[in-house]
């Protein structure tokens, strides 16, 4: 084979005398081999032998290889380049309340230290909005044959935020310190009957007296630290500094808060866990700021001292839909809203005829449309849609006037001419009317108010006299809740993990302090309740909600209005935002490792 340079600097070959560019020639000759590509050497030399013209050809062919690549180059960064969440970042969020207890002893009686426990500490189990309850804290949970026992392994990984593992007697300290009643923990009667024990450093095992179906739904509760908390007396616990000052193992640890001069809370920073066993958050900091009323949480919100507020009341939704800097997410809440009746006190709501005359009467389309901006979908039973025990076929009380004003005729109460209350004659010689009148018992918010007034217009249609009774949400507990003074009480209940509707329907929860609201008891229904507790069979357990709810919708207690959605206004600067579903307010956290504000450039 010819060698191309050879071919190249063939002119050469014939030429005489010593010209620099002859011996060059020669010396790139002489070292050429006769196959293969040129030496380095060779191609060093190159330039010297080519002419003015071939040197432009040249420059033109490397200048236009270059641009192609560079080109190309370009090309394929654009086209497989991405912005990914990248660390940093603060986010600023209202809260209406003021922190007492970051603690999980002791959070669940409010929003505020539930949404500041839920980011700090972190549970065997958590809630996830797309699976249900899945491990967090946990690596592995078994369940006995009888299904009495729960054996759950901790996570290898697992550390609090002062650097020490979790481990098997952190979470006894936490279960013992909840049974104790000396800390007086609202959580006690979740873990009533519950024996804790330590298998080994990193495996407890929790032993039941009898099967109970909603158990894992209580492991969710966050794990304290016994080195921090075990040398704090149980009566001093609620005094302890750790209470605002938190040790936990969640997302995010405490940083800092600030109070005025008053001793009240303006301020309470957290920052990221960068050593968190789980994916890491991306946003570096989260400040709340605390105001005594969602009115002032919004004026924050519009002033800009606030990026985003936890808890948007329907009444202020316009107004908050006019921040262009906040988006407003309306995730479904497990928050059922009934007319309850109290049938021991008032003589005419011991009628079912006119318990179902007042479902005939409400028009339950317009109280969602009217109260809650059409944010919210009506119902007809306790157990809500899409929770397991979900009965689409429950006999329903349909909106119908002519009815109502036919069961009233039918059960006595008489509506004649000129008057605008029904009135049932006590005798037939008794000519004092009886005259039907109730007093509508709610707690003082603007949705509930309007939810009750909207009812009273629609009950006055059907000849049925009533009034609101608003009472402050301060005393709404120990004043009406408590010692159940009410006739009808309108009010929310907000569901669990579970949907275990005994708190509120088995009749051993009519007694003071119980949540038992239409003072319903009803043995086929008790038994029913206390086997589904301890039917771990789902498909078993639906069935016996089912049944459960075909007795409540013969007796008619109460009258089912809504479900509510959670209002949340959160900043358009927060991505990767995506809330359709909460089991309280707390879990719009549920992902927030996954938010991010600052972004990074990278190749996929």
């Amino acid at each position: 084979m010819t060698n191309p340079l050879k071919t190249l600097f063939s002119k050469f070959a014939g030429k005489t005398g010593h010209h620099p560019k002859d011996l060059t020639l020669r010396q790139v000759l002489t070292v050429t081999k006769n196959e293969g590509m040129p030496s380095w050497q060779q191609w060093k030399q190159l330039p010297r032998v080519l002419t003015a013209g071939e040197h432009k050809v040249l420059l033109f062919a490397s200048l236009a290889i270059f641009a192609s690549l560079a080109s190309l180059l370009s090309w394929y960064v654009v086209a497989h380049q991405v912005d990914i969440p990248a660390v940093g970042g603060e986010y600023t969020e209202a809260l209406i309340g003021e922190p007492q207890f970051v603690n999980p002893l002791y959070a669940a009686a409010s929003d505020v230290d539930a949404d500041l426990t839920r980011l700090v500490y972190s549970g065997l189990l958590k809630w996830d909005p797309e699976r249900g309850l899945v491990n967090d804290l946990a690596s592995d949970v078994q369940v006995s044959e009888d299904e009495k026992t729960y054996t759950v392994a901790i996570r290898d990984d697992a550390k609090f935020h002062n650097g020490e593992n979790v481990r098997a007697a952190d979470v006894i300290f936490t279960i013992e310190a909840i049974q104790n009643p000396q800390y007086r923990s609202p959580l006690a009667v979740s873990f009533q009957g519950v024996a804790v024990s330590q298998v080994d450093e990193k495996t407890v095992a929790f032993t039941l007296e009898q099967p109970f179906a909603p158990f894992l739904s209580t492991l969710t509760v966050g794990i304290l630290p016994s080195s921090v908390w075990g040398a704090i007396t149980p009566r001093n616990a609620p005094l302890a500094s750790r209470n605002l000052e938190p040790v936990g193992s969640g997302p995010y640890r405490f940083a800092e808060f600030a109070k005025d001069k008053s001793g009240n809370i303006l301020s309470y920073t957290l920052e990221r866990n960068a050593s968190y066993y789980g994916e890491a958050a991306h946003i570096e900091r989260i400040t709340f700021k605390f105001y005594a009323s969602a009115q002032e949480a919004v004026h924050a919100l519009e002033n800009k001292n606030a990026e985003g507020v936890s808890f948007v009341p329907a009444d202020l939704e316009e107004e908050v839909e006019r921040v262009r800097s906040v988006a407003l997410l309306h995730p479904n809440i497990p928050r059922e809203v009934a007319l309850y009746f109290n049938q021991t006190t008032y003589g005419p709501l011991k009628d079912k005829a006119v318990r179902t005359a007042f479902a005939e009467a409400i028009d339950k389309q317009a109280v969602v449309k009217e109260a809650l901006g059409g944010n919210g979908r009506a119902i007809d039973a306790p157990i809500l849609p899409e929770m397991l025990g979900e009965h689409a076929e429950v006999a329903k009380i349909a909106y119908d006037v002519a009815a109502a004003n036919e069961t009233l005729e039918s059960a006595g109460y008489k509506l004649t001419e000129g008057e605008t209350i029904r009135s049932l004659k006590k005798a037939p010689t008794d000519e004092t009317p009886n005259e039907l009148m109730v007093t509508i018992t709610t707690v003082q918010s603007p949705e509930f108010v309007r939810a009750a007034e909207l009812i009273v217009t629609q009950l006055a249609a059907v000849g049925i006299k009533a009034e609101v009774r608003p009472v402050e949400s301060s005393s709404f507990f120990d004043s009406v809740i408590q010692p159940k003074d009410y006739q009808v009480l309108l009010t929310g209940t907000l569901l669990g993990i579970d949907p275990d509707p005994y708190p509120f329907w088995h009749s051993s929860q009519t007694k003071a302090g119980g949540l038992n609201l239409a003072l319903y008891a009803n043995r086929n229904a008790d038994t029913l309740l206390e086997t589904a507790r301890i039917t771990t069979d789902q498909e078993e357990r639906a069935k016996t909600y089912r049944d459960f709810q075909d007795l409540i919708a013969a007796d008619v207690p109460a009258v089912f209005l809504y479900q509510s959605t959670y209002a949340y206004a959160i900043s358009n600067k927060i991505k990767n935002v995506d809330i359709t579903r909460v089991v309280s307010p707390s879990d719009r956290f549920a992902k927030i490792t996954e938010w991010y504000i600052k972004t990074k450039k990278a190749l996929r």
